[in-house]
């Protein structure tokens, strides 16, 4: 098959049924990664593709694996490994979509549901199985899958995958399925670890490397606003009267946050949802789709929803505050401006952010743009006053938190707090809102772990490193005081206070947009 991005889709060779599904999505002319992945999938090559989040890689490889699946066997036949949650879905909704018409099946096979409802799923065999890597290991190991007739396999965000420590479920899961099949492997970056995948479980693979004329970050207009921090709640409320978003998410960076600003946003009289670590699975989800079918026009997250969501017509990405890390600026920003849509990010950005944000750009390697306000340093004895208030202030709104205590200090070590929270976040299941307080003491250093995210913590570090050195690390002691997780309807959040009587900042209308080169 011959495909290039001028052909459109009702052109090809493709089953009428499949063209039908396509034609319902929206789909007219293939996109850079597509019109080279697929010709080359549908003769039956192994295939590396590096390519950004948001370039139309899962119709890459949907659209050609549901034209070569034989619907009349009952059997899976397509297995697709993906690192989260909620990307796994979401590859799930899309095979779906593309294959509906032609009676295709699918299932997603994820952590914290009914594994005795996933069973009887499995039992359906379903065309196409979209898993994470962990929990399609348990059904394997439970015997609760058949996957003697996978002829296609593909691994999705093979990098982030070996970040989150999924290296021996991979090859576990690999080295059950059936030596002839069609190998897919989709990466943003390619790492050794990924090479080394591929060369240990594919046949002489095509590589691809789609660097698209205009990339992800230039199709994101980025621009920060200088807030007063006493008055940021009123200043979002104004500014989205201007922005007028179709659908936003708006970043936090804890939880506790989400919680207050969805309860400040419900008596505006806004359209919002909130998810976070504290919302069980089933409710988050439900959220994620009341938001991605429009009944809800704005979404509060923490960085849960950073990674792995699209949602078709996402307008603005709003971050409340400088992340923590850098790269997950990045990766928010990154839910808007995906394929063949422009997106705009805003962040607001207080005196106490100061020093963060100008870390961010320098990582960026541009300067954002300032839309409004101006930003004072503030002086160093405030910060470390109010860090002390703020970043170290006991959260007593948690529930079921465990005190983890490493035997590694700051006189018989070089560990840092960053070190620590890196090796932690690599762990599956584990990510920055399930790790509080980080303490370095002299010998020993102590991590809060909320959530009962401590069982797997302890398990991967019996082997697991941390800066290329096994340490000691225990349960110290446990606190189960505090309130449960706020239910979204709960209206009892204490309300974000604004303080009227601030000196607004002026505003700067000269500012350009310097892109990043």
């Amino acid at each position: 098959m011959k495909l290039t991005i001028d052909m459109k889709f009702k052109e090809l060779e493709l089953d009428n049924r499949i063209k039908h599904s396509l034609s319902e999505m929206g789909f007219i002319k293939p996109l850079e990664v597509q019109a080279e992945a697929i010709p080359l999938i549908m003769e039956g090559k192994d295939l590396i593709v590096k390519s950004q989040t948001g370039s139309g890689k899962t119709a890459a490889f949907g659209i050609p694996v549901c034209e070569m699946i034989d619907e009349t066997v009952e059997a899976s036949q397509v297995l697709v490994l993906a690192p989260t949650r909620e990307l796994t879905i979401q590859v799930k909704e899309e095979l779906e979509s593309i294959g509906k018409h032609k009676g295709l099946t699918s299932t997603a096979i994820v952590g914290k549901e009914p594994m005795q409802d996933q069973r009887r799923a499995l039992k359906q065999r379903p065309h196409m199985i979209v898993a994470t890597p962990g929990r399609m290991m348990d059904h394997i190991i439970n015997k609760n899958v058949k996957l003697d007739n996978i002829k296609y396999l593909i691994i999705d965000e093979a990098d982030e995958m070996f970040i989150m420590g999924f290296k021996e479920q991979l090859e576990a899961i690999i080295e059950k399925l059936p030596k002839e099949r069609v190998t897919l492997l989709f990466s943003a970056t390619m790492p050794d670890q990924v090479r080394y995948l591929s060369e240990l479980f594919m046949k002489s693979p095509k590589s691809i490397e789609v660097t698209s004329e205009v990339s992800t970050v230039d199709k994101i207009e980025q621009i920060y606003y200088a807030v007063d921090g006493l008055k940021k709640s009123k200043f979002l409320k104004q500014m989205l009267v201007r922005e007028d978003p179709r659908k936003a998410i708006i970043f936090l960076n804890t939880r506790e946050q989400v919680d207050e600003l969805y309860s400040e946003m419900k008596k505006w009289g806004y359209y919002v949802t909130a998810v976070h670590g504290g919302v069980d699975q089933k409710n988050r989800q439900q959220r994620l789709n009341n938001f991605k079918r429009g009944q809800a026009r704005i979404l509060l997250s923490t960085d849960l929803a950073s990674r792995g969501l699209h949602v078709h017509g996402l307008t603005h990405v709003i971050n409340y505050g400088v992340p923590f890390e850098n790269e997950q600026y990045v990766h928010r920003i990154g839910r808007t401006g995906r394929v063949d849509q422009n997106g705009i990010a805003i962040t607001l950005v207080t005196s106490r952010d100061v020093d963060r944000f100008e870390t961010l750009q320098e990582y960026l390697g541009y300067k954002i743009p300032c839309k409004g306000g101006h930003l004072t340093k503030q002086p160093k004895k405030d910060r470390v006053a109010e860090g002390k208030r703020q970043r170290f202030k006991p959260d007593t709104k948690r529930k079921d938190v465990v005190v983890v205590e490493i035997d590694a200090g700051r006189l018989n070590s070089m560990l840092r707090s960053r070190d620590v929270l890196a090796a932690f976040k690599s762990v599956a299941g584990v990510d920055q809102e399930h790790i509080g307080r980080i303490t370095v003491k002299d010998k020993t250093t102590t991590v809060e772990i909320y959530d009962g995210r401590e069982a797997p913590l302890l398990r991967a570090f019996k082997t697991k490193k941390i800066k290329n050195k096994t340490y000691k690390i225990r349960a110290q002691k446990k606190n189960t005081k505090g309130r449960s997780p706020q239910k979204e309807d709960n209206n009892n959040s204490k309300n974000f206070k604004s303080n009227n009587n601030s000196k607004n900042f002026k505003s700067n209308t000269n500012s350009k947009n310097t892109k990043r080169r």
